[in-house]
């Protein structure tokens, strides 16, 4: 899982070796050196020059076409696009329920078009989607969560040690022997997450599951992914609309007519404006309002968050 990173040898004679970074450990047989950074260098998706059509009799529409990504471990990536973009195509693309029409997908070491490893795909690869309530298959939260890992003939006490940690991790413990039906959207959420998780997955993919929420809801939930990909190390693909949903993201995606129109980090997607309008996006709440303070005069940097913002405006006085 590791991999190997040039460190700097010391060379014949005693010369002196530069200090070790933090969070760096050597093992002093081979000399490998394993930073952080390297734990992200390990891919776990390779999408090669995909493409896929819809086709209903003789009508065909796009889905994505030409499609070239790669993901590494650990790595929280958003997919942003207007609506027919090609982002849920995509999502479905990577957990085999669509097959490419052209090039190939590969995750976890696994080939999405191989029929003899699906069910080991689909077990590392979970997906949330907007509606709670169609993933729900038990009147129990607890059986809800159990229902995956039986299916898959985990033994009973490594289940019941399954659907403790994976409700524990997002705060539903509490809830374990109540029914769905009572829980607020964003609760029936983070059950729906903890299903997932009771698999246990290595990347997770939500496509618009913050989308029937309030903010409460919403806040809720993607607390709930910040920690799994920060303290979990799962590797995260979320699809939204809301532009806020995306400041703490590693990489933005972005689609449009089943195409890649541009990747990056935050900060740089959301400064091209001229980007952000080809693809019908909006900037996030606090980035548009550093704009307009921007065109009043005001020296106001570029932001994302209402926490940046704030700070840069304290700054003025």
């Amino acid at each position: 899982m590791f991999s190997r990173s040039t460190g700097v040898k010391p060379e014949r004679g005693g010369a002196e070796v530069a200090p070790l970074p933090p969070n760096r450990l050597i093992f002093l047989s081979e000399l490998i050196i394993i930073t952080d950074m390297d734990l992200k260098q390990e891919p776990v998706i390779t999408i090669s020059d995909v493409s896929f059509d819809y086709r209903s009799g003789d009508s065909v529409s796009r889905g994505v076409s030409s499609v070239g990504l790669t993901i590494m471990r650990g790595e929280f990536v958003v997919l942003l696009g207007r609506n027919g973009s090609g982002k849920s195509t995509l999502a479905k693309l990577l957990n085999g329920f669509l097959l490419p029409d052209r090039g190939s997908i590969e995750v976890l070491g696994i080939n999405t078009a191989d029929d003899d490893k699906i069910f080991e795909l689909r077990s590392k690869v979970g997906m949330v989607f907007q509606n709670p309530d169609n993933q729900m298959v038990a009147s129990i939260i607890e059986d809800d969560l159990a229902f995956g890992p039986e299916n898959l003939g985990v033994p009973a006490d490594e289940i019941r040690r399954r659907v403790d940690r994976a409700l524990e991790i997002v705060g539903m413990t509490e809830y374990a022997l109540r029914t769905p039906n009572k829980l607020s959207g964003g609760q029936k959420q983070r059950v729906a997450i903890a299903a997932v998780l009771a698999m246990e997955p290595e990347i997770l993919i939500l496509d618009e599951s913050t989308a029937m929420l309030d903010p409460k809801g919403r806040g809720e939930v993607l607390e709930t992914i910040r920690r799994l990909n920060r303290e979990e190390g799962i590797t995260v693909i979320l699809i939204t609309h809301y532009m806020d949903e995306t400041t703490e993201a590693d990489r933005i995606v972005v689609m449009d007519d089943g195409r890649i129109l541009q990747m990056g980090v935050p900060h740089q997607i959301f400064s091209d404006r001229a980007l952000i309008e080809r693809a019908g996006l909006e900037l996030p709440v606090a980035t548009k309002a550093a704009h307009l303070l921007r065109e009043k005069g005001l020296k106001i940097p570029a932001v994302l968050t209402d926490e940046e913002l704030a700070e840069a405006v304290c700054r003025l006085s």
